[in-house]
């Protein structure tokens, strides 16, 4: 097993690589997400039906929100130790865009279908 440092090319093509079979629907979430980690990378997920279907380096175009955030919050984030109410409350996460979107995200990346989506890949993720 292949250790990926978080948010590297290599562990955005594993996110990106896991199919839709691998994840629970939901039917009601679709977006179009970009990430600003600050000094770091920018990387974006897009969503459809509740299922990440698409993650890379770089811009999305027609982004719904985006998010900009210190490399350590967005690991914070993404693993669940920090729930993104209170990463927005407390200033953590500056958001543009449509921030209903904010709960579609939140229903996706903090949910336990999610975490066992990408249990593998965050076993051999480093940061």
């Amino acid at each position: 097993m292949t250790a990926v440092k978080f948010l590297s090319e290599e562990y955005l093509d594993g996110l990106g690589g896991l199919g839709p079979a691998d994840q629970v629907p939901i039917p009601h979430v679709n977006g179009r997400f970009q990430f600003h980690a600050d000094d770091e990378v920018d990387y974006f997920l897009r969503v459809e039906r509740g299922v990440v279907v698409e993650a890379g380096r770089g811009q999305i175009a027609h982004s719904d929100l985006a998010i900009h955030a210190t490399y350590r919050d967005l690991l914070a984030f993404e693993s669940g130790e920090l729930h993104a109410a209170t990463a927005f409350v407390t200033g953590q996460f500056a958001v543009t865009g449509d921030r209903a979107k904010v709960l579609d995200l939140m229903v996706v990346l903090q949910s336990g279908n999610y975490h066992r989506f990408i249990a593998e890949l965050w076993a051999r993720t480093t940061w």
